[in-house]
């Protein structure tokens, strides 16, 4: 095999394929990419045996073949090859136990395993499909993805949920995160008739489908079974596996009531809290809201370190309210959106609020931010 790929192209397809491949292990297999080089394409796979990539790009292929190298230092070598360069990839048979990487006076020998060794995912049968602009889906993954669970022992809220579904006459596709203190959900409307049957994908294919995604002004087509789901944008392809459990209902938890609707400034909210959580000490990380009349009042009280509050104005009317959150997840769903207004909707000091951004914010209109109360 005799390959030669611009340094751009082969550096950004091989860096995909290592964030993909397994680092470390007992499994050499999986450490190492698949090139496979003919008709003037490359096509460079890699698994885990969760997620599996395989992207293609064109370069000269002046002798066929199929082998397979380290991950990493394919991609490391690619990235740092001179912006312009062309690198050459050389294998001569099976009995050449290294291949050779080249470009300028730079040479380097990787081991190479065999191409038959390396596991090749079947596609997905029987599977549904949707078509959606990458910018968008993006968007939808970029609102929700924080509020995914990193505990082992509630797997199942260990990703982020997708699924089709009827909102008001019209058929959305809805993305749902949560951990249990916090839930996310965004949709958009897709033609009638789509169907994508309600999956959990895993928190880390979540974030390889936001790398691809990223930057991306092509449409993209996502594939799903119960046991699988895939993303296509182009030449690339990324399959994986689905987390096998039962979804909660999160509409349970979804206020769709409440007694006090007030409307914040997002960027005056983020900056008090962000200060008055300076001094929090406790794990909760817990802050105090007070609202009289048009003015909210943030307060911290740490033991050792003092006590912090900050007043910011608000728009809305009502009686005194008191309740309390978690800082971070105030923070969080602040940053996850540019609206300039944030509306902040609450029943009674230990119900779930909900802190929505703007309905006339662009891009904004159907997230849904549900918080859980802290005791302060």
């Amino acid at each position: 095999m005799i390959v030669i790929a611009e340094q751009a192209a082969l550096a950004r397809v091989a860096a995909r394929a290592a964030s993909v491949a397994i680092k470390g292990g007992t499994i050499p297999i999986l450490q190492n990419v698949l090139i496979d080089a003919r008709d003037g394409q490359v096509s460079l796979t890699a698994t885990d045996l969760d997620m599996e990539i395989r992207e293609r790009f064109a370069a000269t292929v002046d002798r066929p073949g199929q082998i397979t190298v380290n991950a990493a230092s394919l991609s490391e070598i690619a990235r740092n090859a001179p912006n312009g360069s062309e690198v050459m990839i050389q294998w001569e048979n099976a009995t050449d136990p290294r291949a050779l990487v080249k470009f300028g006076r730079s040479k380097y020998r990787l081991p190479v395993l065999p191409a038959g060794d390396f596991p090749i995912r079947d596609g997905l049968k029987d599977a549904t499909e949707m078509t959606m602009p990458a910018a968008d889906l993006l968007t939808l993954l970029d609102h929700v993805h924080f509020a995914q669970s990193s505990e082992e022992t509630r797997y199942y809220l260990c990703g982020t949920y997708f699924h089709t579904l009827a909102d008001e006459g019209q058929a959305v596709f809805r993305v749902v995160a949560t951990d249990g203190h916090r839930m996310v959900l965004d949709q958009r409307p897709v033609d009638t008739g789509t169907s994508i049957p309600g999956v959990i994908v895993p928190r880390a294919a979540v974030a390889e489908f936001r790398r691809l995604l990223a930057g991306s002004k092509a449409d993209a087509k996502v594939s799903a079974t119960t046991t699988g789901v895939s993303l296509e944008i182009g030449d690339t392809r990324l399959i994986t596996k689905t987390i096998d459990g039962a979804y909660p209902d999160y509409e349970r938890v979804r206020p769709r009531q409440w007694d006090r609707e007030i409307l914040i400034d997002r960027a005056v909210l983020h900056g008090a809290v962000k200060r008055v959580a300076l001094i929090s000490a406790d794990k909760a990380r817990s802050v105090k809201l007070t609202i009289d009349d048009e003015v909210l009042t943030l307060t911290v009280r740490n033991m050792e370190a003092g006590m912090a509050d900050e007043e910011i104005e608000v728009s809305g009317d009502g009686e005194h309210f008191e309740t309390g959150f978690n800082a971070k997840y105030l923070l969080d769903v602040l940053e996850q959106t540019d609206a300039d207004q944030m509306v902040f909707r609450v029943t009674d000091g230990m119900s779930p609020a909900r802190l929505d951004p703007h309905p006339g914010t662009k891009g904004a209109e159907c997230i849904v931010n549900v918080i859980m109360p802290l005791r302060v």
